[in-house]
């Protein structure tokens, strides 16, 4: 294996990485809102009953979770290659990768929300505005967290410039 190539696979991996830690602060936050507030959206975040697959099983919290990190390392590593190639012509400032994926974090929240449509209970009303905003909310904390995470990697050994 070449130096490049374990170097590749080493930047995937702290994509990876970030993808965890970010999908983590999403899960507590959420976790913690349901908690104090009663708006269910841990448990919209977590619902995987309208899966085909996964709907055939019986899923306790901790493989939900699971599925969800999994999730989110893999949307951070398209996320770190994506921002990777920018790199190449514009080495982007964290500040700028932490607000430009915190709009993809809300607007990653604005598609999945309607999911509660599709759930067989125990996630909020499609029309509770304050259950929305929380979601959009700690989604768009996902982004800019997510954004932060990824920036070390990305920056990492690519030419430096402003944007």
């Amino acid at each position: 294996m070449t130096k490049d190539s374990r170097s590749r696979i080493r930047r995937i991996a702290e994509y990876a990485a970030a993808g965890l830690a970010a999908g983590a602060v999403l899960g507590f936050l959420l976790k913690a809102v349901q908690s104090l507030s009663g708006h269910r959206v841990y448990r919209l975040l977590l619902n995987a009953d309208y899966v085909p697959v996964l709907n055939r099983f019986h899923l306790n919290e901790a493989a939900e979770f699971g599925i969800h990190l999994l999730i989110s390392a893999g949307l951070c590593i398209v996320l770190g290659l994506l921002w990777r190639r920018k790199a190449r012509a514009v080495l982007p400032s964290p500040v700028r990768m932490a607000s430009v994926t915190a709009v993809i974090g809300l607007a990653v929240g604005l598609l999945l929300y309607p999911t509660t449509l599709l759930s067989a209970g125990g996630t909020p009303p499609i029309d509770s505005l304050p259950a929305l905003a929380w979601w959009l909310a700690v989604h768009l904390v996902y982004g800019a967290a997510a954004g932060l995470l990824l920036a070390p990697a990305v920056r990492e050994g690519a030419p430096e410039s402003g944007g």
